[in-house]
C-alpha cells in the first residue's frame, strides 16, 4: 500500500514538472501571439481566394496540391481552409495552435519512448524543457511556420515510432504521406522507413511484404510529388565548399547553443552541433558493428523465403536502437540539405530560430539515447542532470529571446497598421479581399489614433538617422520605455509625411544576462534603434517623433526635431507566392 502511494506521488510530481514547460510556453505565447499574416502567411489567404474562384472540383483540389517554393505545403493548406470554413475568417493564431500542438504530440512519442524502456516518466521532464521554450520563438508566433515546421518533426518522429516499435503499417504510412503534403524533407520518410523496414527483417517471423509494401508505395507517393515540379526560378542558390558546407551543417544542428549568453553564438552552435553530428554518426557506426549478424541477417533473409529461413532466433537490433537510426538520420540529412541550400548566405542564418526545432530535437534525441542505454544509477545521474540543464535553458531562452518575441509582435501589428492607414487619416482601409478572408487583429493603436494622427507635444526625444543601401537606422541612447510591461508596451517610430503616416517597431537596448541578474524585468536599458527598409517607405519627406506606448496610462507622441528622406522603394523583381 505504501509502495503504491508513494508511486503515485512520484507520477503526479512527474507530471507537474512535464506540465510546468508546457504551460509557460502556453502563457507566453497567449500574451504575444497576433493573428496578423507574415510572408508566407499571404501564401494561404491567397489560396483561399484562387481555390474559391476554381471553377471545377479538379481545379480547387489543385490548389491544394501544387508546388509552393520547394515544397507542397497541402496540409498547411487543409489547415487553413478547414478554419476558413469553421469560422468564416482565416486567423492565424489558429494555425499557430495547431502547429504549437504538433510539439506536445512530439514530447508525447519521446514519453512512450522512455515508457517502453522502463523509465519513469520522470525521465520525460528534460525532453518537456528541450521542446517548448522560447528558442522556438520565431515559430510558435508564425501561423503557416508553425503548422509547417513543427509538424513536419512530429509526422516524422511519429512514423519512425510506428515501424520501430509496432507492426502499424497503415499508421506509418498515414503519416509518411502527411510529412510528405507539409514540407519538402518530408520526402525522407519513404527511404527511412524503408530502411527501418529492412532491418526489421531480422526479427523472428518477419516478412518481406511490409517493405514490399512500402517500396511501392513510396514509389507512387514520390513520383506524385514531382509531377510538374519545377525548381524555383527566383531562388539564387549559393554554391559553398566543403568546408563552409560543414561548418553551416554543425552550425544548423548546434543552433539550441545560441541560448548560452556568450559571444559570438555562431562559434559555440558551430561546437556544439560538431560534437552532435559526430555522436549521432559514432552511436550509428558503433551500434551497427555491434549488430553487424542482425543487419547481415536481413540482407540474406531479404532473398530468403520465411518457410526456408534456418531460425527465427538470433540477434535483432532492438526498437529504441531503430528509433535512434530514424530520428537521427532525418534530422542530420536535413540539416545538410538545409545547410547546402542556406550558408552560401551566411552560416548565422543557419542558427535562427525558425531553424532551431531540429537542434532541439536532436538534444532531446541524444538523451533519450543515453537514458535509454544506460541502466542504473548512471541514468538515473544523466536524468538529474538532464532536469538541472532542461530547466536552466529554459529560463535562459526566456531571458535571451525576450527582445526578439516582443519586436516580432511589435512588428507585425505596426506592418497591419502601415497596410490598413494608408493616408493621413485615421480612416482604416483594406481591399475587398482582405476584407473577405481575414479580419484586422485587435491592436494597441486603435485607441491611440487620435494620438497618432493628431498635434505633437512634451520634450524633445533625440534621435540619428543613418541611412544606407538597405534602408535608415533611426537611433536614441536615452529614452528606457520597457516593452516588458505588456505584450504592446515600448516605444515605437512614428513617420509623417504630406502625404501618410507610418508607424514602425524599435529594438529596445538591452543589457547583457549578468548584468540583469537573470531577471526578465531587468533586461532592457536606455536607448532604442530601429531599422527601416526602402521597401517600406513611399518616396518623401517625414517627420519623426517617438509613440510611447505604456499600459494604463495615455499615449504620447514625442517630437525628435528630425526628418528624414526617402527616396521610394527600388523596383521589385521577386516572384511572389501571394
Amino acid at each position: 500500500m505504501r509502495k503504491s502511494i508513494e508511486t503515485y506521488y512520484s507520477r503526479l510530481w512527474a507530471w507537474l514538472l512535464l506540465a510546468l514547460p508546457v504551460l509557460a510556453f502556453a502563457l507566453l505565447w497567449h500574451r504575444y501571439a497576433v493573428s496578423v499574416p507574415k510572408w508566407d502567411d499571404h501564401a494561404l489567404r491567397h489560396f483561399l481566394y484562387l481555390a474559391d474562384q476554381a471553377p471545377t472540383l479538379a481545379d480547387k483540389l489543385h490548389q491544394f496540391v501544387k508546388q509552393h517554393n520547394e515544397h507542397r505545403i497541402v496540409y498547411d493548406r487543409i489547415v487553413a481552409w478547414l478554419d476558413y470554413q469553421l469560422t468564416g475568417k482565416l486567423n492565424f493564431r489558429h494555425l499557430m495552435v495547431v502547429g504549437n500542438l504538433s510539439l506536445l504530440g512530439l514530447l508525447l512519442v519521446f514519453i512512450r519512448v522512455l515508457r517502453r524502456a522502463g523509465r519513469p516518466l520522470l525521465y520525460a521532464v528534460p525532453v518537456a524543457w528541450l521542446l517548448f521554450n522560447l528558442s522556438q520563438w520565431e515559430n510558435m508566433y508564425w501561423g503557416m511556420a508553425a503548422v509547417q515546421n513543427f509538424s513536419i518533426l512530429l509526422w516524422i518522429v511519429g512514423m519512425v515510432y510506428s515501424l520501430s516499435y509496432t507492426n502499424r503499417l497503415l499508421l506509418a504510412l498515414t503519416l509518411a504521406g502527411l510529412a510528405t503534403l507539409t514540407s519538402g524533407n518530408g520526402l525522407l520518410a519513404w527511404p527511412i522507413g524503408a530502411l527501418i523496414l529492412f532491418l526489421r527483417l531480422a526479427q523472428p517471423y518477419s516478412t518481406r511484404r511490409p517493405l514490399t509494401i512500402w517500396l511501392i508505395t513510396s514509389a507512387v507517393a514520390i513520383g506524385c510529388y514531382f509531377i510538374g515540379f519545377a525548381k524555383p526560378g527566383d531562388i539564387a542558390y549559393v554554391q559553398a565548399g566543403v568546408g563552409q558546407l560543414l561548418g553551416g551543417w554543425f552550425a544548423f544542428m548546434g543552433a539550441a547553443a545560441e541560448v548560452i549568453p556568450v559571444s559570438p553564438p555562431l562559434r559555440l552552435c558551430t561546437v556544439l552541433g560538431g560534437i552532435m553530428v559526430v555522436s549521432v554518426l559514432g552511436v550509428i557506426g558503433w551500434s551497427g558493428f555491434g549488430h553487424r549478424l542482425a543487419i547481415g541477417r536481413s540482407f540474406r533473409w531479404l532473398f530468403v523465403s520465411p518457410k526456408k529461413r534456418d531460425t527465427p532466433a538470433g540477434a535483432v537490433l532492438p526498437p529504441s536502437l531503430l528509433f535512434f537510426w530514424g530520428t537521427g538520420l532525418f534530422l542530420l540529412i536535413t540539416g545538410l540539405v538545409v545547410a547546402r541550400a542556406r550558408v552560401g548566405f551566411g552560416a548565422d542564418l543557419l542558427i535562427t530560430s525558425r531553424y532551431k526545432p531540429y537542434s532541439l530535437t536532436l538534444l532531446a534525441l541524444l538523451y533519450t539515447y543515453a537514458v535509454v542505454w544506460l541502466s542504473g544509477r548512471p541514468g538515473q545521474w544523466v536524468m538529474r542532470l538532464g532536469i538541472v540543464g532542461g530547466v536552466l535553458f529554459g529560463w535562459l531562452s526566456y531571458l535571451s529571446f525576450l527582445d526578439e518575441t516582443i519586436w516580432w509582435r511589435h512588428w507585425l501589428v505596426t506592418n497591419q497598421f502601415n497596410w490598413r492607414y494608408s493616408t493621413n487619416q485615421p480612416i482604416e482601409q483594406a481591399d475587398a479581399v482582405t476584407k473577405q478572408y481575414i479580419n484586422p487583429a485587435p491592436a494597441f493603436y486603435t485607441a491611440g489614433l487620435s494620438v497618432l494622427f493628431g498635434p505633437v507635444s512634451g520634450e524633445t526625444v533625440p534621435v540619428q538617422v543613418d541611412s544606407s543601401s538597405a534602408g535608415y537606422r533611426v537611433t536614441n541612447q536615452s529614452l528606457l520605455a520597457d516593452p516588458s510591461r505588456g505584450p504592446d508596451a515600448g516605444a515605437y517610430v512614428v513617420a509623417r509625411s504630406t502625404k501618410r503616416t507610418y508607424l514602425f517597431p524599435v529594438w529596445q537596448a538591452i543589457g547583457t544576462l549578468p548584468s540583469a541578474r537573470f531577471l526578465p524585468g531587468r533586461l532592457f536599458r536606455p536607448g532604442f534603434h530601429a531599422d527601416i527598409t526602402r521597401y517600406e517607405l513611399d518616396k518623401g519627406q517625414y517627420e519623426l517623433y517617438i509613440l510611447r506606448a505604456t499600459p494604463d496610462q495615455p499615449y504620447r507622441l514625442y517630437p525628435t526635431n528630425t526628418t528624414l528622406t526617402a527616396a521610394g522603394p527600388p523596383p521589385d523583381t521577386s516572384i511572389k507566392n501571394w
